[in-house]
């Protein structure tokens, strides 16, 4: 659409929306029933014709044209266009003439359902938006180019990227019913709001408190009207417990940041890039949300030469957010907006004075804010609000109700004044009671002024309701109707969230009709939409509190017992969750993420009672009446739903509360003797902290890679044990969990300190990736990344009340933050070099630090001033500690020395000597007896009195990087080689070695209970274990240490490994078992290759030798030595007969496999030989150098055929043509070149690849050449052009490549590469149609281009081989791991067969999974549900006959057949595999 039609269009829009405003006019004159619906969306129109108004005499200016070229702009008044038509012709009654013209305008009915009318409502304000941001061209007057300005609002129409919170700002269409203040009444608060708002002296927050129904949020939506007409409210946010996203606080910022950009156009590339930046932004942490969101862009804002603007933000009900660590962030971040030079931010608060909002309060500081307490108002001042109030809604009501004019009197007025104040609440309830059509409000008035001398005010608002309810009912009827309330009335008032009266009904079994006619009669204190599926909830909690209180049973029989409601709802609860099961979202396959799941999926197959149950069960049963039986219920429903329950939370984004809600259980059943349960939580809890970060990402991975990963007696494992997935053989996995609990992933190089927060909750990293991560100890989820050091985080610590974490680091800088927003307090400066060590004192008032300047420096913490400086030491400070009387400081160091120094004085006490290497760290016993200090590898334990050396602790491989004592004491925790050791420390014995680290251990620490570790690593990952576990020794067999290389056989049968522990191994991939262990190696084996008969296995080694050995009986058949520097590569010649070896050393050898003698030594590389190959006769040998140069030898002569010259960089792999006439090499100069092997010349130069190429290979016919790179890509070239025909983006490096024999894949170190056919020039940016099996960024096993398998952190292999379906994998911990697959694999396809000629059960119950004993060819799964046959194949093709015909079914596409089952015995479902007919289903 050119600019012209654009413009246009907008034309068109505009006369659409006059016609419909005329339409809705019509309406509002005829009908009743849905009036306000009609004046709402009226409205909406009217609204959005002028917006749009105002955007047509933009068309007509200058720059219209290129305005009206904005694509989505074009696509926005289509869209807008096309909806507009649509409802237009719903409405119009015109369009029905005829029918009309018979009845009559008096039948004219409104056509629309509110729900409907809400969904256009959104649409045409999001439309609206859309427009008003294109205005935003008339600001455009500080831009040269009007086509900057359009490009901007194009930017702006692709903010809807940010989730937002519907309903929660002002106007919204839920609140548009609310109420407001009325003119006269709270009119010195709101002229102090305003007086704030505009001064220059204002303080940046106004916080508005005040006790349940005093008027806050009537208050807020008054003032934020006032400040919408001043044009200065920026944004504002609502909260409301309960109603979805408004009831936290995750959603929060990003609303303000979509509201600000109305105001501020500016901010929009700030929020733009951010969003580009992390797509997943919005679901990140508040105080991330906040700082890219809104701080950050609001920062970059250009200073105005006019007045700087005010902007006010309107929060209003911050208690009803969830989430009091939420509460708290919030309050910590939002003074920051104080920082602003080209904007006055204000912020008006209103919230009830909870503890957690007081103390977040407290915490920031009276400087920032200024309190008004509501109910500390003067009371004549309320009183008269009230009185006006009170009159002008009676007045209302009696005009309505056709009262008399005396009514009610003025002493029956003022009656109700006294009562009412100070609650704005009680007064708002008594008038709905009048409003009420049901009862006479003059009998209201009545009962009301009855009870006003019973001491409560809820009395007399609540008892008149009440008791209308069983008023004249006796006998069986009054106590059904009191059953009957509790159950209706009773579960509103005691749901933790509110439900719609369709999902009220599902969840207690009551039908819609009976809960209508039990809430009849409560309007005035219940909000009962006319949508039944929009939630109820009391008007006002003080309704639940009356019903609660012991004192109301004296006074009505419809009192609540709160414990016996909480029990039928978690029962009720627990029978809702019996209907979750595997898959519940039809997911379709086993890697999908959540967040590529549709919303509207979720919310479908996850309806809102069962949402509301799996959040909420175990809340509920916690606080029942009777523990032991709805313990037992929980117990029933965790053996049979346990992994279904933690999928749905996952897809409901929850995983976080399932921790809470295991260890809720746990604590609610702890002095309970059912040991069933307590050990189903525990195994339950651990198999949860195992998979946490996985299940969050994809939820069916609990099935996938949580079960098969899970210890072989793990409970979950056991009782699910049906539910593993059928396309693959289990793996070898551990007896029982270890002591582990938790990896966390995140940090992208070494961590080199952690620490415990005082109060446990949180866990701090910092890393040499100069980042430092604060992670949920609970969950494992990780809260914050502090990000502001420019080199790597050598040390963290914990202030003592926690609010503090200092941090050191190699840019020299000491930096102080606070742990609840992120935000950086003070940097420290003044060392001279790296700071290798941070500690606070006991007291708090001091920060002490170590640096490789050689110097200790005190600080004084609230000022940030530099106390001491302590020096003596000769070499750098490694660590530092402070005794816990705060009168020591110990210092270790690079002089092998620890010194004790007096922290008042700064006097040096003692000089420890002992340690012969550098002392990498220090630590005070808790009782400060004794000094510990890790070093070469021991642990030393000194007498702080004497300095006397007590004990000395053996048994590290390596350097001790950390040492700490355990609280009580009677443990020290050391870390170094890979493993953390724990000491006694009274007697000096090993307790315990954890290991599961892949690298060295560089920091541990205990929490503050004692009875966690963590720890940090080199190999990039924090770990947190449970010391309490028994350490069990490694039950499966393997390498002692790390895996660097395996092969299988050319038969595939067997496995070679080669490890750091010096030996190779040889297992049996049929059975996975360990054949033999090859020794003989003096250094790690760093390559094993089998010779092409599979008879002989080469071994290379970094002692610089080979060795041939004899695979079937695993002797030493021959040591080959002769090279000076380790092993390199190594060939075998296609006969077998010679083995060509390299090194570091620059010379190739010729070896006779049969004696071991050597026959040649080919000298000539003036660099390191990185590749050899054989030619396919055998008659030359390649090979490429990190000269630059690849040679071709003589395998008979050892001479010199060619040097070819032409990379500019190493040459890293070569590769013979199967006809022997081309050579391909491949270099880190990121090329690919073809020789020609007869006369040296260069053929071809392939040029493509972004990054390294580390790998080259010939298809069978030599018509393909294969290359892989570090780029993550594999290219697939014309030998004869050198055209590129393919490129495959495996998502990993790709170091080794095998053409199969027939050419149709490749077998790489990562997988097998399916290609494609053809020869034709393209790119495919996914592989899903090219993949069997391959390993995707070392973390995922891809499945036909599906990710399939999630590997744990323990299970992702440092080398990999593939043969087939089975796949190798050698692992850091020095275990082999063979994954075995049922491919090609379909994974979660369903084929339903309806129309079942054989009767099928009515029953939509499963019986028992049985199964067939057959020969695996075909596989499935079948199940008959409600007369439906469903059934899940594994093969990804499956012959069907259908009409007489063999098809084959297509698995991405669902099929309907007619089928018939025989020889079944009547079983309704089963596993099945077929080779013979009568067991396969049949006809069609």
């Amino acid at each position: 659409m050119d600019g012209i039609s654009a413009a246009a269009s907008v034309i068109a829009v505009i006369q659409l929306t006059g016609s419909i405003v005329k339409i809705c006019g019509g309406y509002i004159k005829e009908v009743k029933d849905a009036r306000k619906d009609v004046v709402s969306l009226q409205k909406e129109v009217e609204d959005l014709r002028e917006t749009l108004e105002k955007l047509s005499g933009l068309f007509q200016g200058t720059h219209g044209m290129k305005l009206s070229t904005s694509q989505s702009l074009v696509d926005g008044t289509i869209n807008c266009l096309s909806v507009l038509q649509d409802l237009e012709g719903k409405i119009d009654p015109g369009r029905g003439k005829k029918a009309m013209s018979k009845v009559g305008l008096r039948a004219l009915k409104w056509p629309l359902k509110r729900t409907e009318v809400e969904r256009i409502m959104k649409d045409l304000d999001r439309y609206k938006t859309t427009f008003s941001l294109s205005l935003l061209v008339d600001q455009a007057t500080t831009v040269n180019d009007i086509t900057q300005t359009a490009d901007r609002i194009e930017r702006s129409l692709h903010l809807d990227q940010l989730p937002i919170a519907l309903g929660a700002e002002l106007d919204s269409y839920m609140d548009q019913h609310e109420d407001e203040c009325l003119p006269g009444t709270r009119t010195e608060l709101r002229r102090q709001i305003a007086e704030w708002a505009v001064s220059p002296q204002g303080k940046c927050i106004f916080w508005l408190n005040g006790m349940a129904g005093t008027g806050k949020s009537t208050i807020s939506r008054t003032v934020a009207k006032s400040f919408k007409q001043a044009k200065v409210l920026g944004a504002s946010f609502f909260f409301k417990r309960g109603e979805g996203d408004r009831g936290n606080a995750a959603k929060l910022f990003p609303t303000i940041a979509r509201q600000l950009v109305v105001s501020f156009p500016q901010l929009i590339p700030g929020i733009q890039k951010a969003i580009n930046d992390d797509p997943s932004l919005g679901t990140r942490s508040l105080k991330e949300q906040f700082d890219k969101l809104l701080l950050q862009p609001l920062l970059s804002l250009e200073h105005s030469t006019e007045q700087i603007p005010t902007t006010v933000i309107v929060i209003d009900a911050l208690d009803e957010c969830e989430g009091d660590n939420d509460i708290r962030v919030i309050l910590q971040v939002l003074p920051r907006l104080r920082e602003l030079s080209a904007v006055h931010l204000r912020i008006f608060l209103t919230s009830r004075p909870d503890l957690p909002i007081r103390l977040g309060f407290l915490g920031i500081g009276n400087q920032v804010y200024q309190n008004l307490i509501l109910h500390d108002i003067p009371e004549a001042i309320t009183e008269h609000d009230i009185s006006l109030f009170l009159n002008w809604q009676l007045l209302k009501i009696r005009n309505e109700r056709s009262l008399p004019v005396d009514w009610p009197s003025d002493t029956d007025t003022q009656a109700l004044v006294t009562l009412s104040v100070p609650l704005f609440i009680f007064a708002a309830t008594v008038c709905r009671v009048f409003e009420d059509p049901q009862w006479d409000p003059v009998d209201s008035l009545t009962e009301i002024l009855t009870h006003r001398s019973e001491g409560s005010q809820l009395n007399g608002t609540y008892l008149p309701v009440l008791n209308r309810i069983i008023n004249n009912q006796d006998g069986k009827r009054r106590m059904q109707l009191i059953q009957e309330f509790r159950e209706v009335v009773g579960t509103i008032v005691m749901l933790e969230s509110p439900l719609s009266m369709t999902s009220l009904s599902r969840l207690i079994g009551i039908s819609e009709r009976m809960i209508d006619l039990r809430l009849n009669s409560l309007h005035s204190v219940i909000r009962i939409p006319e949508d039944k599926t929009k939630p109820m909830r009391p008007f006002h909690l003080s309704f639940r509190d009356f019903l609660l209180n012991p004192e109301t049973r004296k006074k009505t029989d419809l009192w609540l017992d709160e414990k016996a409601i909480h029990q039928r709802l978690a029962i009720q609860c627990l029978s809702v969750c019996n209907t979750l099961r595997q898959n519940i979202c039809g997911l379709p396959n086993d890697g999908t993420r959540r967040m590529d799941i549709d919303p509207r999926t979720i919310n479908h197959c996850l309806t809102p009672e069962l949402q509301y149950s799996c959040r909420y069960w175990a809340y509920h049963l916690v606080r029942s009446t009777d523990l032991k039986t709805v313990i037992h219920l929980a117990l029933l429903f965790l053996q049979r739903h346990f992994l279904h329950w933690v999928e749905a939370m996952s897809l409901l984004g929850l995983m976080s509360e399932v921790v809470g809600i295991i260890s809720l259980l746990h604590k609610a059943i702890h002095s309970d003797t059912n040991s069933a349960m307590s050990e189903l939580l525990h195994d339950g809890m651990r198999f949860v902290l195992k998979n946490y970060q996985i299940a969050d990402r994809a939820p069916l991975q609990l099935y996938c890679s949580g079960l098969l990963f899970a210890p072989r007696m793990a409970i979950i494992r056991r009782q699910f044990e049906a539910e593993l997935p059928g396309w693959i053989y289990f793996p070898g996995v551990e007896e029982n969990w270890s002591a582990e609990l938790q990896s966390f992933e995140g940090h992208w190089d070494s961590v080199e300190s952690v620490a415990f927060s005082p109060d446990g909750r949180l866990l701090a990293s910092g890393s040499n990736d100069n980042t430092i991560r604060l992670w949920d100890t609970e969950t494992g989820a990780l809260q914050q990344t502090l990000e502001g050091h420019s080199r790597g985080v050598e040390s963290v610590a914990f202030s003592p009340d926690g609010r503090l974490l200092a941090s050191g680091s190699g840019d020299a800088t000491v930096r102080l933050w606070d742990t609840a927003t992120g935000v950086l307090q003070q940097t420290l400066k003044g060392h001279s070099d790296w700071v290798s060590s941070v500690v606070f004192s006991p007291d708090g008032r001091l920060l002490a630090s170590g640096s490789h300047d050689t110097t200790l420096w005190l600080w004084d913490t609230a000022t940030g001033a530099l106390q001491q400086t302590l020096e003596g030491h000769s070499d750098f400070v490694s660590s530092v500690a402070f005794s816990p009387d705060d009168r020591l400081l110990a210092s270790g160091s690079g002089d092998k020395t620890v010194r004790l120094w007096d922290t008042a004085t700064g006097g040096l006490q003692q000089t420890l000597k002992g340690h012969t290497e550098l002392v990498s760290s220090v630590v005070f016993s808790p009782n400060g007896q004794l000094l510990a200090s890790g070093s070469d590898d021991t642990v030393r334990l000194w007498d702080t009195a004497t300095g006397g050396l007590q004990q000395t602790l053996k048994g590290h491989t390596e350097s001790v990087s950390s040492v700490v004592f355990s609280p009580d004491g009677r443990l020290l925790a050391s870390g170094s080689d890979e493993t953390i050791r724990l000491w006694d420390t009274a007697t000096g014995g090993l307790q315990q070695t954890l290991e599961g680290h892949t690298s060295a251990v560089l920091s541990v620490a205990f929490s503050p209970d004692g009875r966690l570790l963590v720890s940090g690593s080199r190999d990039m990952t924090v770990r947190l274990w449970d010391i309490a576990m028994s350490s069990l020794q490694q039950t499966l067999e393997g390498h002692t240490e790390s895996v660097s290389s395996v092969a299988f056989s050319p038969d595939g049968r067997l496995l070679a490994s080669g490890s750091h522990d010096d030996t190779v191994r040889l297992w049996d991939t049929e059975t996975g078992g360990l054949q033999m262990t090859l020794q003989g190696h003096s250094d790690w084996v760093w390559l094993v290759v089998f010779s092409p008969d599979g008879r002989l296995l080469a071994s290379g080694s970094r002692d610089a030798t080979f060795r041939l050995w004899d695979t079937a009986t695993g002797a030493l058949q021959q040591t080959l030595k002769g090279h000076t520097r380790a092993a390199h590569s190594v060939a075998f010649s296609p006969d077998g007969q010679l083995l060509a070896s390299s090194s570091y050393n620059n010379t190739i050898r010729l070896w006779d496999t049969e004696t071991g003698g050597l026959q040649r030594s080919l000298k000539g590389h003036t660099g390191s030989v990185l590749s050899v190959a054989f030619s396919p006769n055998g008659r030359l040998l390649a090979s490429g150098s990190h000269d630059n140069t690849v040679r071709l030898w003589d395998t008979a002569t050892g001479g010199l055929k060619q040097t070819l010259k032409g990379h500019t960089s190493a040459v890293l792999s070569v590769a013979f043509s199967p006809d022997g006439r081309l050579l391909a090499s491949s270099s880190d100069d990121k090329t690919v070149r073809l020789w020609d092997t007869a006369s040296g010349g260069l053929q071809q130069t392939l040029e493509g690849h972004s990054d390294w190429v580390w790998s080259v290979a010939f298809s069978p016919d030599g018509r393909l050449l294969a290359s892989g790179s570090d780029d993550e890509t594999v290219r697939f070239w014309d030998t004869a052009t050198g055209a590129l025909q393919e490129t495959l983006n495996p998502k990993g490096t790709v170091h080794k490549l095998e053409f199969s024999r027939d050419g149709s894949y490749l077998t790489t170190n990562l997988g097998t590469l399916y290609i494609q056919s053809g020869h034709e020039n393209r790119v495919s940016n996914s592989i899903k149609k090219n993949l069997a099996i391959f390993i995707e960024r070392g973390q995922w096993i891809n499945l036909n281009g599906k990710n399939a398998l999630w590997l744990p952190l323990d299970c992702r292999p440092n080398c990999s081989a593939t043969n087939g379906e089975l796949l190798g994998l050698g692992l850091p911990s020095g275990r082999v791991s063979f994954l075995r697959f049922r491919i090609p694999c379909c994974l979660h396809t369903v084929y339903n067969a309806t129309h079942i000629h054989q009767p099928a059960p009515s029953s939509s119950k499963t019986a028992e999974i049985i199964t067939i004993p057959m020969t695996n060819l075909t596989q499935g799964i079948f199940f008959v549900t409600a007369g439906s046959v469903h059934i899940i194949f594994y093969d990804i093709f499956l012959p069907l006959f259908i009409a007489g015909e063999e098809r084959r079914a297509n698995t991405t596409r669902q099929i309907v057949v007619e089928a018939l089952f025989t020889n079944l015995g009547g079983s309704t479902t089963g596993r099945w595999c077929n080779t013979a007919a009568n067991h396969f289903p049949k006809a069609f």
